[in-house]
């Protein structure tokens, strides 16, 4: 009996045991982390923008540039390549390798620029082109780019040259070019056009052609030499207002300007007053700093995966004393 006593004794012990370690246990609970109230900010892209050289006319480009870059909150880094296409190639080289997210180039050369986009586009960069194009397609399209903005160059020169017609009558006249900065595809298109157009006429001769780099001294002194060397000319055409300005300058201080139509390109402040001022005769005009907008708005709808299109053609339009008021100039 005691043997047996002890033995429940026991077991009774080992259930009181049991049970009190069963009521002290806690369920486990599977909890749930709550959502964060705060939501990381979304990366800011940056777009690597190549300007070609110190030109007044991208000063309003770049205008556009930092409208557009505001407005679609995208940061920008700018380099300058004073005219070397070397130094542009080795700029777009650096923004490869500092991992931008798109590059956008304006070419000191058409095709000096082509090894950039082959980089760019090996490297997984996309990269857009604007006012100077790529290659030698007038219209800007070249493969490798995601979009060209800018002027069809060509459509450019031809309009100047249907105005050099138009001023010229059924006379006709030699007439004297003056060119930009060699290489560069304004220079080249805008030629291509304008021979074009004054083909139509052959009475209209192209007698002489010399380049400015777009500055205005030298077209001056182009200019005060041919008249020295009485070279006749009855139109000069110059492919940028800066260079016509100069033109109009020498011919006004020789008293040969009544004689003598200047058409200048561009709209600048400076030659919307040339024509005003008796400098010139016509210029064009297209806004650059929406030239600079629309190519940053591009590259942006590009990074959010927005379609855009291959080319946005920026148009020149004719500016006279007629409908000069009408305009207002950018830089």
């Amino acid at each position: 009996m005691r043997k047996n006593a002890k033995a429940i004794l026991v077991t009774l012990l080992v259930l009181v045991l049991i049970f009190s370690m069963v009521g002290c246990s806690k369920p486990v609970v599977t909890e749930t982390a709550e959502p964060s109230a705060e939501v990381p900010e979304a990366k800011t892209p940056t777009i690597a923008v190549l300007i070609p050289g110190p030109v007044g006319y991208f000063v309003a480009v770049r205008k556009g540039i930092d409208e557009a870059a505001a407005k679609y909150k995208v940061k920008i880094e700018y380099a300058d390549a004073d005219w070397d296409s070397a130094k542009q190639l080795s700029q777009v080289e650096d923004f490869i390798s500092k991992q931008v997210d798109m590059i956008a180039v304006c070419s000191v050369d058409a095709e000096a620029v082509k090894p950039a986009v082959d980089a760019a586009k090996a490297a997984n960069i996309p990269i857009l082109a604007f006012t100077n194009a790529v290659g030698t397609d007038p219209t800007g399209k070249y493969d490798g780019l995601v979009s060209y903005v800018g002027q069809n160059e060509v459509k450019t020169g031809e309009l100047c040259g249907k105005i050099a017609l138009q001023l010229l009558g059924d006379k006709g006249g030699d007439v004297v070019m003056i060119e930009g900065r060699p290489g560069t595809p304004p220079q080249i298109n805008r030629r291509e056009g304008f021979i074009n157009a004054i083909k139509a006429q052959s009475n209209v001769k192209d007698v002489y052609t010399q380049t400015s780099n777009w500055e205005k001294e030298q077209a001056m002194k182009i200019v005060e030499d041919l008249i020295q060397k009485k070279m006749n000319m009855d139109l000069i055409f110059c492919q940028d207002d800066n260079s016509a300005i100069g033109a109009g300058m020498a011919l006004q201080e020789a008293g040969l300007k009544e004689r003598v139509y200047v058409i200048g390109l561009g709209g600048s402040i400076d030659g919307l007053q040339a024509i005003k001022d008796g400098l010139m005769d016509c210029t064009t005009f297209m806004s650059a700093a929406q030239e600079g907008f629309v190519a940053i708005e591009t590259c942006s709808k590009y990074l959010k995966g927005e379609k855009v299109e291959s080319v946005t053609e920026i148009v020149q339009v004719e500016v006279n004393k007629d409908n000069i008021d009408k305009f207002k100039g950018e830089w």
